[in-house]
């Protein structure tokens, strides 16, 4: 989920008026065949990231294969610059917090949101004390220097939220960049850090913190729309098969993680060389246990809710619900139900 939605206005603007006839012909016309007859997908994801874990899944699985699609994944490093390649047509897909599709339309642009990748909030908070058994005691934070992403990004809105939410009294925000959480921790610069994985598991295997409270823990919070696989609706509508592939491919792989964990495990340290095995194994059983991984990938309107009622706080939109923002508009929920029947119906 993480973004920075201020920088989004910027590049909407250059990005709708400079490439909408792109979009007309990118996006409406029928997608590329490969020299075996499957039609070539491009999916842009913001990072390379373990909450995107189902897209590898199915990549390494053979799965967009066997739905008869060859999917290209490009890295954004972004949701803005994600979401853009879609905006524009040199991306099909893209993977990032589903927030920058309702923003789009606030804006007069396109987007829909046509299946869940990541379902929880899945953010933790690292420290050296303070773990309970259900993770999700807000007063860990009372009285604490707690590091947090620069406003308006993903950690500093959700602590700020809580802190409202709860009532919390004497928390300081400590804000640093994204990727020196543990570092402020570790220093002494702060006693609590938000982050994500594997970050988190890093902290645990590697420096012998824990994991003192879990977003995905608090069922005020869960589900989630955390991270979304989005499009747009001409794509979907000249790309009818093309985009059932890739969401029966997806949904098939989401299923794969919870019925073999270790072979999940086993791909995820395939993305990830640069991480032990156990920092890897503990991240993505981490995921798991969270629920993370949407077992179906259809996005619930509990999920758009919690999603539109941290991006409203955070004035990421303007206004929800409204017709830009609300859930009917916004949520393509078909190519997920025919892939659940599908494997219902198997």
């Amino acid at each position: 989920m993480t973004m920075n939605i201020r920088n989004l206005l910027r590049l909407f603007a250059a990005v709708l008026g400079a490439t909408a006839l792109l979009t007309v012909t990118a996006c409406g016309g029928q997608p590329a065949q490969q020299a075996d007859g499957t039609a070539t997908v491009r999916i842009n994801q913001a990072f390379q990231s373990l909450l995107y874990l189902p897209l590898y899944v199915a990549q390494e699985k053979g799965y967009f294969t066997e739905q008869g699609v060859t999917v290209e994944i490009a890295t954004g490093g972004g949701g803005t610059q994600s979401w853009a390649a879609v905006v524009g047509g040199s991306a099909d897909f893209s993977i990032q917090d589903p927030v920058f599709v309702p923003k789009s339309r606030e804006n007069g642009g396109p987007g829909v949101v046509v299946a869940a990748i990541q379902n929880a909030p899945s953010v933790f908070v690292i420290g050296r004390e303070g773990a309970t058994a259900s993770l999700d005691d807000a007063s860990v934070f009372e009285g604490k220097k707690v590091v947090v992403s620069p406003e308006p990004d993903t950690s500093w809105a959700f602590m700020k939220y809580l802190i409202d939410e709860q009532g919390l009294q004497d928390v300081t925000l400590v804000n640093v960049a994204l990727g020196s959480e543990l570092a402020a921790v570790a220093g002494g610069q702060a006693d609590l850090a938000l982050s994500f994985e594997p970050t988190v598991s890093q902290a645990v295997v590697d420096q012998g913190l824990e994991v003192v409270y879990s977003f995905p823990a608090n069922s005020d919070w869960y589900p989630f729309a955390f991270s979304s696989l989005t499009t747009t609706e001409r794509y979907l509508q000249g790309n009818t098969e093309a985009a059932q592939a890739v969401v029966t491919a997806i949904a098939k792989a989401s299923r794969f993680i919870y019925s073999d964990p270790e072979a999940t495990i086993d791909i995820a340290a395939q993305y990830f060389p640069d991480l032990s095995r156990e920092v890897v194994q503990a991240a993505v059983e981490r995921e798991i246990e969270a629920k993370g991984y949407a077992e179906d990938v259809t996005v619930t309107k509990e999920s758009w809710d919690n999603n539109m009622k941290i991006s409203l706080f955070t004035k990421n939109i303007a206004a929800y619900p409204s017709d830009a923002t609300s859930y009917e508009n916004n949520v393509n929920t078909e190519f997920a139900t025919k892939a659940r029947d599908a494997f219902q119906a198997g």
